[in-house]
């Protein structure tokens, strides 16, 4: 027998009904529709699009991405569906700075210490051909 107690479970409702609760819940807590994303697993986007209880206000798409109730909509990537409540800028298809570069590695020339480059010898095989082409 176990000693934890039962844990209360919630039954899983529609990726559309799941996604308005937490839109909602993040709504109450002052989180602007615009700083949210919602991370959903391709089947859940499926789910979405083909769900017949969603209005079609519900759902809009742009170039950048898709929006639920206003929400952008991240798809794929994750295991799980989630509602991120943060920054947005990360989201695919959205405009965001790019990194700055960062400088090419370049490799330095060796030099004498007068500052002269140093000649590189040529090789053995070279050397031979140069030899035998002065004596002939």
């Amino acid at each position: 027998m176990s000693m934890h107690a039962p844990k209360t479970t919630r039954r899983r409702g529609t990726a559309a009904e799941e996604a308005r609760l937490a839109i909602e819940q993040a709504d109450a807590d002052g989180v602007s529709r615009e700083a949210m994303t919602l991370r959903m697993t391709l089947r859940d986007v499926s789910e979405l699009k083909r769900d017949p209880k969603v209005p079609m206000a519900d759902i809009s798409y742009s170039p950048e991405c898709m929006r639920y109730l206003g929400v952008a909509v991240d798809q794929g990537g994750v295991t799980q569906s989630t509602l991120d409540r943060g920054d947005t800028s990360y989201v695919r298809g959205a405009v965001a700075e790019p990194p700055p570069a960062k400088p090419k590695a370049t490799r330095k020339k060796a030099v004498n210490a007068d500052g002269t480059p140093k000649v590189r010898a040529p090789s053995k095989a070279k050397a031979k051909a140069k030899v035998a082409a002065t004596v002939a």
